[in-house]
């Protein structure tokens, strides 16, 4: 056969671009290798699977039979095999996966592997089961269809991850995510080929395990949205069926109000506790004199929060027994205990804590911190757990194997950073989920250019995790929340750093956005489900139009609008039914729409200009038709100045493309006040903003500008 083109590392820019637009590959996270032939192999009824390992692995034969199962799905042919099980052995096989050794889902394990497809066979190798599972993945994102039906394109694989801690951190304390929800996710997550799931199960609002040992922990703390026992062990068993590990996150000695509820006589303060939101206990629990909060800063500085109490010794004991019963429940080597965003103040309230300061001399709170960091590694150690901390753990004492978890960006000048990861990295093995928080709501790209990875040498840098807070996100919309936009962290952190290239990343990401929701996560339904509920059952053609270009704003500034309500709500009971809950942070329209206008801009291409016109009308007669919908619906008036907003800029982007045709495009005055209208167009209302301002722009000033590299979170 003849190959179209060779992949190295130090030519893959060049690669992905040729050889994307010759085959369209649909691979996500990029290979590290490969070589893509002409040809295919063509898949029909007889398609078959054998396996050519001698390892008794109850998981790799799941795996081989999820996939083989997913493909019988996709084409609909009925393969002949009921189960594959190590009896099949043939080498005449379709399939043929050669395995070497067995092996579990743990950090650092070897998850390479090979995948060749010619015209006769499929071959997947792997060193061991783990790498298999890797290469199951890539191979069902190979698999397409023509007219002439279904095949896997010819090539030759050689891959291996970038780092070797690839998570995803969701959070189920905030509003609590349902177990089956939870599987939805690590499906996904397997998909991409992410092998931790960082589990946030405790915070202010809730306690969401199961304690045998401390029933009130949930009795008390959970407002009965929690997890039992054996959902917990299900899980973990349903996450290694994948190749993913499960690390628990148990947030202490801050975010700690839940545990309290229950157990009053390990905090700082006295009670009585309930779950509920950071500043709910100071607003129950008065001070005189308190300063009063106006910004971000203030609530930093200013928040008594409830803390445990690290002088007192039978917090210790709790927390020996409690570690020990969670150690058996999560097996993976590791367990996340927070303890970021403690301002001391609970403690300097304490008369009797502030003695032991002075007695221990303790110059202040951070030393007591870093006290009570050192007793729960110790006690972790005890159980056969590594400490995970958010990085107000670091300091030039931490345990050399404590590992840091970096997520304060230096320059944000709300919060005190520890520093770069890669100087954090000098000292403790460091996770770095510094730029991949994904409910800030930036666009894909922003996390696929993370600066944080711009010195990634240093092998203390396990790697890293998207964050999922859940202030903002509850069973009905965190598909959409998280994915598809985890795909690009997930592709950070597998693939050579110079796979870099964002349109097409984009492109590879709204089809995994299809493929996640076929398989069964909601990222799609959920969103077309909300915009039915917001028309109470009518037709949602004309609120779709003007919401796939909505997109929510980006930061903390939602969030910093609710915190400042006088009348704010509880996180964890808030519905989630605004159209910012509902809109995708990245618009597929809007990526569509951005290159079209790159290419007319460029090259006046008439095919480009006919396609940018009719977009332009629809959207210019979309208010019209929108308006008898607002009319008898209350719920939807927040975005009705966007809908008016969104036809008045079309009109303008129309009068601009007659310009252009006319030779009239230089009339200055007109670029700056249809800039300066377009402007205004493009401001946020009630939290979201028209995400296809900027190209409308492009029309009337003649150049498209580059989309900026950061946003503000604050």
């Amino acid at each position: 056969m003849k190959k179209i083109a060779f992949l190295t590392i130090l030519l893959f820019c060049e690669f992905v671009l040729h050889a994307q637009q010759v085959t369209s590959l649909k691979l996500l996270p990029m290979p590290k290798q490969l070589i893509l032939n002409t040809g295919s192999y063509r898949i029909t009824g007889k398609f078959t699977v054998s396996v050519q390992a001698n390892v008794a692995d109850t998981v790799f034969y799941k795996a081989i039979n999820r996939t083989y199962q997913a493909l019988n799905r996709k084409t609909g042919l009925v393969f002949g095999q009921h189960y594959i099980t190590a009896a099949d052995r043939s080498d005449s096989a379709s399939l043929v996966i050669a395995v070497k050794t067995m092996a579990s889902p743990v950090i650092a394990a070897d998850e390479s592997y090979s995948l060749t497809v010619d015209e006769k066979k499929v071959k997947l190798e792997a060193p061991n089961t783990i790498g298999a599972l890797r290469g199951l993945q890539t191979l069902l994102q190979l698999w397409d269809k023509d007219d002439k039906g279904y095949y896997f394109p010819c090539i030759t694989i050689e891959d291996s991850p970038r780092f070797k801690w690839r998570g995803l951190m969701i959070d189920a304390a905030r509003h609590f995510i349902s177990f089956e929800e939870m599987k939805k996710n690590l499906d996904a997550m397997a998909a991409v080929k992410m092998n931790v799931l960082h589990w946030h199960l405790s915070d202010d609002e809730g306690f969401r395990v199961e304690s045998k040992v401390f029933p009130k922990l949930q009795v008390n703390g959970s407002n009965g949205d929690y997890y039992t026992q054996a959902q917990l062990k299900e899980l973990v068993g349903y996450a290694k069926d994948r190749g993913i590990i499960v690390v628990p996150e148990f947030d202490m000695p801050g975010h700690s109000q839940s545990w309290f509820a229950g157990y009053p006589e390990l905090a700082s303060q006295p009670g009585p506790y309930r779950p509920g939101s950071r500043g709910q206990w100071q607003k129950e629990h008065p001070r005189p004199n308190t300063p009063k909060t106006t910004s971000i800063a203030d609530v930093i500085a200013n928040l008594e929060a409830p803390t445990f109490d690290p002088t007192n010794e039978k917090v210790y004991a709790f927390l020996d027994k409690f570690i020990g019963e969670m150690a058996a429940i999560f097996p993976a080597g590791y367990m996340h205990i927070g303890a970021d965003e403690n301002n001391g103040l609970t403690w300097r309230q304490n008369p009797a804590i502030v003695a032991y300061m002075k007695q221990h001399n303790m110059q202040s709170t951070d030393d007591l911190q870093r006290y009570y960091v050192q007793r729960i590694y110790h006690l972790l150690k005890k159980h056969h757990r590594l400490l995970i901390g958010w990085e107000e753990i670091y300091n030039d004492k931490l345990p050399a194997d404590a590992i840091v978890h970096k997520w304060i960006p230096s320059d944000n000048g709300m919060i005190k950073s520890a520093g770069k990861a890669s100087d954090l990295a000098t000292h403790n093995p460091v996770l770095i989920s510094e730029g991949f928080y994904l409910d800030v709501f930036m666009p894909a790209y922003v996390y696929y250019n993370n600066p944080a990875f711009a010195e990634t040498d240093n092998p203390n840098i396990l790697g890293g995790e998207g964050a999922q807070w859940t202030e903002f996100a509850d069973n009905n919309n965190i598909d959409g929340r998280i994915w598809p936009r985890a795909g690009a962290i997930a592709e950070r952190l597998w693939s050579p750093a110079l796979v870099n290239n964002v349109d097409d990343l984009y492109r590879r990401l709204f089809i995994l956005s299809g493929q996640l929701d076929e398989q069964g996560l909601s990222n799609i339904s959920n969103y077309e489900r909300a915009l039915r509920r917001l028309t109470n059952g009518e037709s949602i053609e004309h609120l779709q139009i003007l919401t796939d270009v909505l997109t929510p704003v980006k930061g903390y500034r939602k969030m910093v609008a609710v915190m400042f309500k006088p009348t704010q709500t509880a996180f964890q009971t808030s519905p989630l039914t605004n159209v910012s809950d509902i809109v995708f942070v990245d618009s597929e329209t809007k990526r569509k729409f951005r290159h079209l206008v790159e290419i007319y801009l460029s090259t006046k291409d008439k095919n480009a200009e006919a396609q940018i016109k009719s977009t332009l009308i629809l959207w210019q007669q979309n208010d019209v038709q929108l308006q008898l919908v607002f009319a008898d619906n209350k719920r939807l008036l927040e975005v009705q100045d966007h809908s008016k907003n969104l036809a008045a800029a079309a009109a303008i982007g129309l009068d601009a493309l007659g310009k252009i045709d006319k030779g009239n495009a230089n009339d200055t005055d007109w670029v700056k006040q249809q800039s300066d209208t377009l402007d205004i167009f493009g401001k946020a209302h009630n939290e979201t903003e028209i995400a296809v301002i900027p190209e409308i722009i492009a029309l009337v000033t003649g150049h498209l500008a580059p989309e900026p590299a950061s946003y503000s979170v604050f």
